[in-house]
């Protein structure tokens, strides 16, 4: 096979489909190199959290990012269904995150103001004690010490997102290929020329959108992209009549009642297995936020494995004339921005100024 194209994006999960999906919107002819079902997914392992609190710590240029992608959310959930007839779950209520000891209380109110006073607009959070909580979620624990409230923060099925961008590019006329993980990268003339087990695929610009595969396809490239590995681990409980409103952080309950429990960051490198240490403390945070879940049976887990850079913000650079990378590890959060403002950069060529600070010459020295 040998296929012609504009753009070819490798990789087909939340964040590729993203930009494919927006460059179709465009009306640039693309093609999304998915690969086998065998390939490391953080789509499928996804909390689904849409969420602002606490980003750009490390770097202040994602606070506001963050927020933006928020706010362009609900434009896209309802073209979404519109286009698709597939409801992608919005909910943007605000969001909590539980603090189990007075010492983490206090280090995330640091962490929030140092947030907010970087950032040059309004950003809002409070610092809620356990009173505070008990009249927002009423089923929280009465030895919680308190944690942070943010209007901006929400949730979506991340199942779901996947599903209806594919199916929003694909009505748009885009191409996905299956099986089509790229294996070499390399050049002619003024156009890359990728090669996958079904055959080449030619285009005049590329999308690095693999992942934790990027690392590889820099090599390819001769660009070192830093990203490695963070396991996630999450209890999944059986379905309960509604309990929360709003989303939650460490426990969020899905649209078909069941309550997703997580909270690990792990750096063990590509294993998947879940452990009994992780999920057992896991579910102790989860009992000690909210007693209830003592009669609550838990029907599954699994773990997945977050793509994390060194200060955890995204990272857009065009690492060689026509090779875009993109990646992040909040591909629910960022889904609508990557559909506008990332697809117009790659389709325009101008980079927007609110992603300038997002290169990989901030790492320089650090690598």
């Amino acid at each position: 096979m040998l296929l012609e194209t504009d753009v070819a994006v490798i990789g087909g999960g939340l964040v590729g489909i993203s930009v494919a999906y927006g460059l179709a919107k465009r009306n640039v002819q693309s093609v999304v190199l998915d690969e086998s079902d065998g390939a490391i997914r953080a789509s499928r392992g996804n909390f689904g959290l849409v969420w602002v609190q606490g980003k750009g710590l490390a770097l202040p240029a994602y606070t506001g990012w963050a927020m933006r992608a928020v706010e362009q959310w609900p434009e896209l959930a309802a073209r979404l269904i519109a286009e698709t007839g597939i409801d992608v779950g919005l909910t943007q209520k605000g969001g909590l995150y539980l603090s189990r000891s007075p010492e983490a209380f206090e280090q995330r109110a640091r962490d929030l103001a140092a947030v907010q006073q970087r950032f040059p607009g309004d950003y809002e959070f409070d610092m809620l004690d356990n009173a505070a909580i008990r009249k927002r979620v009423p089923e929280i624990g009465p030895d919680v010490v308190g944690g942070s409230y943010s209007p901006y923060d929400g949730q979506a099925n991340p199942l779901r997102l996947l599903h209806a961008l594919h199916r929003g590019y694909l009505a748009r006329g885009g191409r996905v290929l299956s099986n089509g993980g790229a294996t070499d990268i390399g050049q002619r003339g003024d156009k890359f020329v990728v090669t996958t087990p079904g055959g080449q695929v030619v285009a005049r610009r590329i999308v690095l959108a693999a992942g934790l595969g990027n690392a590889t396809l820099g090599q390819m490239l001769g660009v070192g992209i830093p990203v490695k590995p963070v396991r996630g681990q999450i209890l999944v409980t059986e379905r309960v009549p509604p309990i929360f409103d709003i989303a939650i952080e460490q426990v969020r309950q899905t649209e078909d009642g069941t309550l997703m429990i997580g909270g690990s960051w792990e750096e063990v490198g590509f294993d998947l297995g879940t452990t009994f240490d992780v999920t057992r403390r896991i579910a102790d945070d989860a009992l000690h936020f909210f007693p209830f879940l003592k009669d609550v049976r838990i029907m599954r887990s699994w773990a997945a494995l977050r793509i994390i850079t060194p200060d955890a913000a995204p990272v857009y650079e065009e690492v060689l004339p026509g090779a875009f990378l993109v990646t992040c590890h909040s591909g629910v959060s960022l889904a609508a921005i990557h559909a506008d403002e990332t697809a117009g950069w790659i389709a325009d060529g101008a980079i927007p100024d609110a992603m300038r600070d997002f290169g990989l010459r901030r790492f320089a020295g650090s690598q």
